[in-house]
């Protein structure tokens, strides 16, 4: 199968969060199993720089054929004439294209493309459709922008894809929809940093270690996690918080400023952005993995992190918490803060958080790694097709 991906950011602009490794796992394990895959994307590496990649040909990674093409007027949209007619180009020859959608021009494109091309399409939503995500971010603005220039394309989609049936279930539906789970490459985790070497780095010495690992910004929850820390201290003093990630427009400096308020400075940790063996590092110290989210699809730093045999603590807004809680990898709660502060404590104390650890990384194997999430998803594909080639 003759597979186009069209997200509006690729590796290796990891500044951007999920959606593009979703797009790069997802792509390399497609790859693996026979079928060709090409991606249209832009050159964007941040708000302010762009990536250090050839605009005038394909670039290979992982076995897949990547253009990066260049911004103009609106880096925020990410608008580029020069991918539209590269998707021009690239449509007329797919099977099929799967685009990954946040709000930006190149889905925007690529549905509008696809449709008059004829070429059938499936649309990744990624959480953006998610009620509670867009009630907290420019509710109005997103949904006027749905309606006058999106809707038509989800309508038209063979699916659009939900991360988890949570996620599904709380979001908004244009037309059909699929499950298409988030995954993680074992062979990530083949190879591990010295245990205690994050510790070690950042002198947390036996501390219980709480991870934080994604964004951060204000869709995470950390406005709650903070004050329900700080109630977790006034119990278990031996404790410390690490917030690794991207900083999303300047909202870490609202961290920093309400850590210094609570009296956090000394317990807590901003590592910025961390990926590779200094994630590995992280993720192998942590004693327990903390997703406090107002909305989110299907994490896959939540996934790494039940693969690496951590507990989890969850928001009943994250998916894949009803898995979580009924096969006993963690602890699940609603959006408030005294809940998460109990949660973090009854985590403290807990005395089987290795074997609350063990089943989440046993729930991950057993259906969330990519070659299985691949396999699925063209079947769902072939299905779709053969039942509209019938119609």
């Amino acid at each position: 199968m003759r597979i186009l991906m069209v997200s509006p950011h690729y590796v290796p602009a990891y500044h951007y969060g999920g959606a593009l490794h979703v797009a790069h796992s997802l792509g390399k394990s497609l790859v693996s199993q026979g079928h060709e895959v090409r991606v249209c994307t832009s050159n964007l590496r941040n708000p302010t720089e762009d990536l250090a990649v050839p605009v005038d040909a394909p670039v290979m990674v992982d076995g897949v054929q990547v253009f990066y093409e260049p911004t103009v007027f609106s880096r925020y949209w990410g608008f580029s004439p020069q991918l539209a007619r590269r998707l021009w180009r690239e449509a007329n020859r797919a099977d099929v294209v799967l685009i990954h959608f946040h709000y930006q021009f190149a889905s925007l494109a690529a549905g509008w493309i696809s449709q008059v091309r004829g070429t059938p399409y499936i649309i990744f939503s990624h959480g953006s459709l998610n009620t509670h995500g867009l009630k907290a971010r420019s509710r109005a603005r997103k949904l006027l922008y749905l309606k006058l220039l999106e809707q038509r394309n989800f309508a038209k989609a063979l699916f659009t894809a939900y991360h988890s049936a949570e996620e599904m279930d709380t979001s908004y539906r244009f037309g059909r929809c699929r499950v298409v789970p988030n995954g993680i490459d074992p062979q990530v985790f083949q190879s591990l940093p010295p245990r205690d070497y994050f510790r070690r780095q950042h002198n947390l010495g036996q501390a219980i270690m709480y991870l934080f690992l994604g964004r951060i910004d204000a869709g995470k929850g950390l406005d709650l996690l903070l004050p329900a820390f700080k109630k977790l201290l006034q119990v278990s003093g031996d404790a410390h918080l690490v917030l690794a990630g991207a900083d999303e427009r300047g909202y870490a400096e609202q961290v920093r400023r309400l850590a210094e308020e609570l009296g956090l400075a000394s317990r807590l940790t901003l590592t910025g952005l961390i990926t590779g063996q200094d994630k590995l590092a992280a993720l192998q110290d942590a004693d327990v993995f903390v997703l406090p989210s107002r909305s989110e699809g299907l994490s896959i730093a939540m996934l790494e992190a039940m693969y690496m045999g951590l507990p989890v603590v969850v928001t009943d807004r994250v998916g894949l918490w009803r898995q979580v809680e009924q096969n006993r990898c963690g602890l699940v709660v609603p959006f408030d803060e005294a809940s998460l502060a109990e949660a973090l404590q009854q985590m403290a104390a807990a005395p089987d958080r290795r074997e609350m650890g063990q089943r989440g990384r046993q729930l991950v194997a057993s259906g969330y790694t990519w070659d299985k999430i691949a396999r699925h998803l063209v079947a769902e594909i072939e299905g779709v097709l053969a039942s509209c080639c019938r119609v």
